[in-house]
């Protein structure tokens, strides 16, 4: 165990971390939905859950063809929470699971599966095979979705850890100059963090969900 610990990247062990806490507060959130009294007005985390569950059919709903909203939103949804916990979970002082490569790698593994594997319901084994490598360019097109999804994520999460870590840096040195004590950070960098941490994060786990709900429709028209 403790070998594991020691060689287990920081980012992946906060993921970990992530996926336990929202594993228990979904149980017991659970457990208090068929608690509640369906006739009652809902309070409390009750209409908290009831309230985020509807806007989110209702935004998903609105990208994914109806005859696979059934399939897609439990998946969508999930997605867009755990995203957006792994994305705020830097605020804890931990390390932000999405700026490692192999999280958000693995995240667009799953749509990208889900990806090849709706193309070939719609298109059928060899419709699909003939799309992907005839002319051999458009694997090249099929695989993309798996980069662009992954990078876009790691790279925009990342690059807010790399500013504010210079931002902390600048700062010390010219607070250095005066006291020793960075008390230039602390004021400015605030400001920063509500767009770079919470903003840019809501953000960007809103995109990969709305790609991902997108590039995994696309090979699905809705039937006239």
């Amino acid at each position: 165990m403790n070998w594991i610990l020691n060689n287990l990247q920081p980012e992946l062990l906060s993921s970990l971390t992530v996926t336990i806490i929202l594993a228990i507060a979904f149980v017991i959130i659970g457990k208090k939905i068929k608690a509640a009294d369906p006739l009652a007005k809902p309070s409390g985390v009750v209409l908290v859950a009831e309230t985020g569950i509807r806007m989110l059919h209702d935004y998903i709903g609105n990208i994914m063809p109806k005859k696979f909203e059934k399939f897609y939103y439990p998946y969508m949804s999930m997605l867009f929470i755990y995203l957006i916990c792994l994305n705020l979970w830097g605020l804890t002082g931990f390390e932000t699971p999405t700026t490692c490569y192999s999280v958000t790698l693995g995240l667009a593994t799953i749509t990208f599966i889900l990806i090849q594997w709706n193309s070939i319901k719609h298109n059928g084994v060899l419709g699909y095979l003939k799309s992907t490598f005839v002319p051999p360019t458009n694997v090249f097109g099929a695989i993309s979705p798996l980069i662009s999804l992954s990078m876009r994520l790691f790279c925009n999460l990342l690059s807010g850890t790399f500013i504010m870590s210079m931002l902390y840096m600048a700062t010390s040195y010219i607070a250095t100059k005066i006291i020793p004590f960075n008390f230039f950070g602390p004021i400015i960098a605030p400001v920063l963090h509500i767009y770079f941490d919470i903003f840019s994060g809501v953000i960007q786990a809103l995109v990969f969900v709305t790609l991902s709900s997108i590039l995994i429709s696309v090979e699905n028209p809705e039937e006239e």
